[in-house]
């Protein structure tokens, strides 16, 4: 019988790898810039892990280890930085990977160390083996306050220019051109502007004018007020992906919570995605990163509200996966499997024809006001054969399922906690009808009229 088990689960999880290698890229925007699709046409949903310090911080057998342990939970693409230099949080000797550094005169980016980079080619090329985008930052700029985070503070020193960098970036972009799964981050935890506007803005035209079909979004400052990669007006006009970044929700202040940013940047018409999103039991332990339903709310809610994509980082207190000092038991936390819930989902759904629902056609009561953590997000596909809710805390929602499909619509609930689905059954296209949830936690309820959709059960 242990045998058995045992046999199910490395099948199960073979299996799992191997779904992520039907990826066939260069991934590229769909028509109508929503979301992203591979060259065969295959809406592709941005699952991703922020793994910053992973091709600094291990050897590429665990780097393998790594990217096998992620892709078994759903995930599909990581966020990394090809040179790290953040000795104060990474594991190994930043910026130095087992012995070898970035470049061979030390601050000078116009001296890119063949042996270091050939270790970059592996990491990059072993991700599109295992079928993992990677979503790279081509040096991560850190926090402006922090000399022991990121580069700032050594872009300028004597030994480097922003010519320099001119010439790092066309090494970048020719070595990278004909890479399948790379696209760009610019920035990292800073605006890059002022001193750094130079540096910054010549090595990313020079990387585009190497590789102009590559794509890029920017991950810059959220506590100046630079959420998404488009509010910051120095590189807004060259990011094609407007990805989020808030560390914490009480950062938005009354632009918040994050679906209210979301359903707003959505309106704008480029793709958007949560960049990076929560970083469990990571500093300053808000309820971002310590309270699951608040992972789970704005996960839920920004699929519901428009974004293509999102993102996760697990950790400990005091060990937190992305320093890679030890990720091997991070693998398996309580926030990993919700994610994995997540993912197993919106897999399962057509979740690139929906449409965030704001009317009060379909939801009639109930549903909260809108701004509120309440608040119930959304969305109803095209052909409206779909519509789904995520309702943050039980309680007695109606609805019209005339205006919704105009069609008897079957009914599930998911628990986004445990990945149980239940049956509920099928409801006329009645004017009014209400729901109830289990329970009083937070559900996800699925209507559907397709008679080939499969609900997810994990947690059966």
């Amino acid at each position: 019988m242990k045998r058995l088990f045992f046999l199910i689960l490395f099948l199960s999880q073979t299996f799992s790898i191997l779904a992520q290698q039907t990826t066939a890229f260069p991934l590229k925007l769909s028509e109508n810039k929503r979301y992203l699709l591979d060259t065969k046409g295959k809406p592709f949903l941005v699952k991703e892990f922020s793994a910053w310090g992973v091709i600094q911080g291990l050897s590429e057998k665990d780097a393998a280890a790594f990217l096998d342990s992620i892709s078994n939970e759903g995930f599909n693409t990581v966020m990394v930085s090809v040179v790290s230099n953040a000795p104060s949080q990474m594991g190994g000797n930043p910026p130095e990977w087992q012995g070898i550094s970035p470049f061979t005169t030390q601050w000078d980016f116009s001296t890119p160390n063949e042996a270091y980079f050939r270790h970059v080619d592996n990491f990059f090329s072993m991700a599109a083996q295992k079928g993992m985008f990677v979503m790279a930052l081509p040096f991560y700029m850190g926090y402006r306050t922090d000399g022991s985070q990121g580069w700032w503070d050594e872009l300028l020193n004597v030994n480097n220019s922003p010519a320099k960098m001119t010439q790092y970036g066309e090494f970048i972009g020719e070595r990278y051109k004909n890479t399948p799964n790379v696209m760009w981050v610019a920035g990292g935890d800073n605006n890059t502007d002022g001193d750094f506007y130079a540096y910054e803005i010549n090595m990313i035209k020079a990387i585009k004018a190497k590789a102009p079909h590559q794509l890029w979004t920017g991950h810059f400052d959220c506590n100046l007020s630079n959420f998404w990669s488009t509010q910051n007006p120095l590189y807004a006009d060259l990011m094609d992906i407007d990805g989020e970044y808030v560390w914490t929700e009480s950062l938005l202040f009354e632009q918040g919570p994050q679906y209210v940013s979301e359903l707003r940047q959505y309106k704008k018409g480029k793709m958007i995605m949560q960049l990076d999103l929560s970083y469990e039991h990571d500093v300053p332990h808000y309820a971002d990163n310590e309270n699951y339903q608040w992972m789970r709310r704005k996960m839920y809610e920004g699929l519901l509200s428009g974004c293509a994509g999102t993102s996760f980082s697990s950790g400990e207190i005091d060990n937190q996966c992305y320093s890679f000092k030890n990720w091997r038991p991070l693998m398996n936390t309580r926030g990993m499997k919700q994610v994995a819930h997540c993912f197993q989902l919106f897999d399962a759904l057509p979740w690139h024809t929906f449409v965030p629902d704001e009317t009060s056609e379909i939801i009639l009561s109930g549903r909260g006001e809108l701004g509120s953590l309440d608040y119930v997000c959304a969305a109803l596909s095209a052909d409206k054969k779909y519509y789904v809710m995520y309702i943050p805390k039980g309680h007695t929602i109606n609805v019209n399922v005339k205006t919704m499909s105009g069609n008897p619509m079957r009914m599930h609930w998911y628990n986004p906690g445990t990945g149980q689905a239940l049956k509920i059954g099928t409801v006329q296209p009645r004017e009014r009808f209400g729901i109830v949830p289990p329970t009083e936690e937070d559900w996800v309820i699925v209507f559907d009229n397709d008679k080939d959709f499969k609900m997810p059960n994990v947690g059966k």
